[in-house]
């Protein structure tokens, strides 16, 4: 009878043991939670949306004005146990391209068209975060490494340009037969690899404050660069417009710093 109370208690133990999992005063109890954020980062090398900044349209002129890269986000975590959560998110941003395309000319030359885009920057973040707990500590709170799979989509709207038309008349306006439509710019897609060195804490009740430095690489930028360097690559495969997509994207996701303001839901 006695060896029976031990073995009820052991067992009681376990499943009580297994029900704090990922419980602690901070988290309440709770397991899902979500955030919104912001990541920014000092930016050089390409324009804003409001054209400010390096490679400004047009000719590629630096307008002298310190901007920064911003991205915005919503977050949902799912604690899957004390030093694991699951997330979901969705990041948005916008940022300024100046490009170059061609169309055909007079007498076989070609029109240069000088071109101004705004990129809408949809991505969806799927991954997990992975903390590096004490024993003692029952929830996922403190240090982390968020490891993630990002998916952007990219659309270009065409919002300037300058032309120099070949073979033109005096007074630089264009012949009827020079008005060739422009090739058109289709949606982009870049699949790429995240990832985030982190600390999460609980601030208050139900509230929690992220702060990390993020990290993500595009297979895409590296098959163009050994396009560049070896002509093995996908730089043949892309336009000019294409391209510039490529490492304007790249640069914008490479490194940023992120803050993030939670709230425990359930």
């Amino acid at each position: 009878m006695l060896l029976l109370k031990r073995f009820i208690s052991l067992v009681s133990l376990l499943v009580f043991s297994y029900s704090l999992m990922a419980q602690v005063p901070g988290f309440q109890g709770k397991r899902f939670f979500a955030e919104i954020g912001i990541s920014a980062f000092p930016n050089f090398a390409f324009p804003t949306a409001q054209n400010k900044g390096g490679q400004s349209f047009p000719y590629n002129l630096h307008t002298g004005h310190f901007t920064l890269k911003d991205r915005y986000d919503l977050s949902f975590y799912y604690v899957t146990g004390r030093r694991s959560a699951l997330k979901a998110a969705y990041h948005y941003q916008v940022a300024g391209l100046n490009s170059s395309a061609q169309t055909d000319g007079l007498n076989g030359g070609y029109d240069q068209h000088n071109l101004f885009y705004q990129l809408h920057m949809h991505d969806l973040n799927l991954g997990i975060n992975l903390y590096k707990n004490r024993a003692k500590n029952l929830s996922p709170l403190g240090f982390f490494w968020d490891l993630s799979l990002r998916f952007v989509f990219i659309d270009g709207l065409l919002r300037d340009q300058r032309v120099e038309y070949y073979d033109n008349r005096p007074d630089h306006r264009p012949y009827a037969d020079q008005l060739n439509p422009l090739p058109e710019q289709k949606l982009m897609f870049m699949p790429g690899f995240s990832g985030q060195w982190g600390y999460r804490t609980v601030i208050a009740n139900r509230l929690t404050l992220s702060v990390g430095m993020e990290f993500t690489l595009f297979p895409q930028y590296f098959l163009l660069q050994g396009g560049y360097i070896t002509g093995i690559g996908i730089y043949d495969l892309l336009n000019p417009y294409q391209r510039s997509i490529v490492m304007n994207v790249q640069d914008r996701y490479l490194m940023s710093l992120h803050i993030g303001f939670g709230v425990l839901i359930f």
